[in-house]
């Protein structure tokens, strides 16, 4: 189809069929505005692909974004959530009790083992406090047989009495001796007192693991539990954002390989408008496809190569947040061939 504006009506507006028109000219006008619109929606798909085209030649930019390390809280018994005594957005230092769980079976169990071993250890009481009387009964056998057989020497006594004395110390050394028999415990009573005390120990560990404490400094990003529900060991508590420095990934497509070395210098422009000067910290270890948050109509399902970039200049603390939407543009292929 052509399309012409050098007809009789465009050479002559004002008249149409031998009539003089007044409002003619406008009508041209509009006429040939129309046409000019239909031909700009027309060309429109190939106006955009050439200025795409054009613009990866000359702009090469790759989707980016902060991220910030999340620990994730959970239970290692199973219990029922006791008291939670943080709340979302709070920063927490390490040791800070979380959650308080509650498990009365642990508990009762404790118990029973800590009686256990109180009831084995009173049954001897009576037992060791004759033995300290018969130590005592012993030692005084012991210095009368010595001060008779002084005075035997010295003739000031007589050798029936030391006999007496000697008799009286080996009745009781033998006491001793059966008792001390009584007080040793048998192989199978030694056996039950470690494994009960064994048990305690580890009842002990698992009674401490009820109280969820935080392994360093951080904030509470998220709570999926409530108090005086149930929890099994594995059950996800909370998550925790580590309060260090966010790190900044970029998704580079895979096809810009040799733009995805250690020192690679390129430029961050955060929601402000602001642009940061960075570089590549590290080699990329990871192929992916961009995550579903980040894509839009216009991009492919090819595969990424994530890296991690680190500003040269610091990024300021009202954008070291977890997850912010950033633009990382590298040199384009034209820039790299300039000197």
């Amino acid at each position: 189809m052509k399309v012409r504006f050098t007809s009789n009506k465009e050479r002559n507006p004002t008249h149409d069929g031998g009539l003089k028109v007044i409002y003619a000219p406008s009508k041209r006008i509009a006429y040939r505005l129309r046409w000019y619109l239909i031909l700009l929606v027309v060309a429109s798909p190939f106006i955009w692909f050439s200025s795409k085209l054009i613009g990866t030649m000359v702009l090469l930019d790759a989707p980016a974004r902060t991220v910030q390390a999340l620990t994730e809280v959970r239970a290692l018994e199973s219990g029922t959530i006791r008291q939670l005594n943080v709340e979302v957005g709070d920063q927490v230092a390490s040791g800070t009790l979380l959650i308080m769980l509650d498990n009365p079976a642990l508990l009762a169990q404790h118990r029973a083992i800590t009686d256990t071993l109180d009831v084995m250890s009173l049954t001897g009481t009576p037992l060791q406090r004759q033995q300290q009387i018969l130590h005592q009964q012993l030692e005084r056998a012991r210095l009368r047989s010595m001060e008779l057989q002084r005075l035997v020497n010295m003739g000031a006594a007589t050798r029936g009495e030391l006999d007496q004395a000697r008799d009286l110390l080996n009745d009781r050394q033998a006491a001793v001796v059966e008792l001390e028999r009584q007080l040793e415990p048998s192989n199978d009573q030694q056996i039950y007192t470690r494994r009960n005390q064994s048990d305690l120990i580890a009842l002990d560990k698992r009674l401490e693991q009820l109280q969820v404490r935080a392994n360093g400094n951080a904030i509470v990003s998220d709570i999926v539990v409530n108090e005086g529900e149930a929890v099994g060991p594995g059950t996800l508590l909370m998550q925790l954002q580590q309060s260090s420095t966010v790190e900044i990934e970029v998704y580079l497509d895979a096809r810009q390989r040799e733009l995805a070395r250690i020192g690679q210098e390129l430029k961050l422009r955060l929601p402000s408008g602001q642009w940061l000067d960075a570089k590549v910290a590290t080699e990329p270890k990871l192929v992916t496809r961009l995550p579903p948050g980040m894509r839009t109509a216009f991009d492919n399902d090819a595969s990424k190569l994530l890296l991690m970039v680190e500003p040269i200049e610091p990024l300021g603390q009202e954008w070291q947040l977890d997850n912010l939407p950033l633009t990382a543009r590298f040199p384009s292929r034209l820039q790299r061939w300039l000197p």
